[in-house]
């Protein structure tokens, strides 16, 4: 269950983007509430892993200061308002220990940056990607299995992606000429996003 809760008021489900980086650790961006409203992070002034959560298990609390960027509301001085919150992710999967970096480690893989949308239901989707400092717009999952690589070998989640290379500061294409999609294989390891190098 992904929800953020401010002192004194009931828990509210939100979707949340992350940015899941290649140490394993976890970046939230910004999350999003039901009546449609949109959050940007500002400023994470902590994170408590394994935080007990009443009846959902362990995972992740975020204590952060958030900027109001988008709402339904009219009333445009809502706009830009900052306030601070609690974010949860309460599953094991974001706990953020990680028990094969020593026993699994293998020379093929890199270890990559990743922008997720987690939603109240712990379904997520593949944003962005970076490899080799290229970042790359995920506009298409084609297949999620649990395996890891063959040749890279390891545990975990495989998600076979269509993505197209787009710039560091926005979404569009440095070259649409000549880009086009790609089919990447990008592999959830345990608490760590990874793709096998080149050959």
């Amino acid at each position: 269950m992904i929800y953020s809760k401010k002192s004194g008021e009931p828990p509210d489900p939100v979707t949340v983007r992350i940015e899941w980086l290649p140490d394993g650790t976890i970046k939230p961006l910004a999350y999003w509430t039901p009546d449609g409203s949109c959050y940007e992070v500002k400023h994470t002034y902590g994170m408590t892993q394994l935080a007990f959560l009443k009846d959902r298990s362990v995972g992740i609390r975020f204590k952060v200061r958030a900027e109001v960027v988008e709402t339904p509301d009219s009333d445009d001085d809502l706009l830009h308002i900052q306030h601070e919150t609690y974010l949860y992710l309460a599953d094991n999967w974001f706990c953020g220990r990680n028990f094969i970096d020593n026993r699994y480690g293998h020379a093929g893989k890199e270890y990559i940056s990743v922008t997720l949308d987690v939603f109240p239901t712990m379904d997520y989707e593949l944003v962005y990607f970076t490899v080799q400092g290229m970042r790359y717009r995920v506009e298409k999952t084609i297949a999620v299995e649990p395996r890891g690589s063959f040749s890279a070998g390891g545990i975990g989640v495989w998600h076979k992606v269509e993505a197209r290379l787009v710039n560091a500061d926005d979404n569009e294409d440095p070259n649409p000429n000549k880009s086009g999609r790609r089919l990447a294989a990008v592999y959830f390891e345990v608490n760590k996003w990874f793709v096998v190098k080149a050959a």
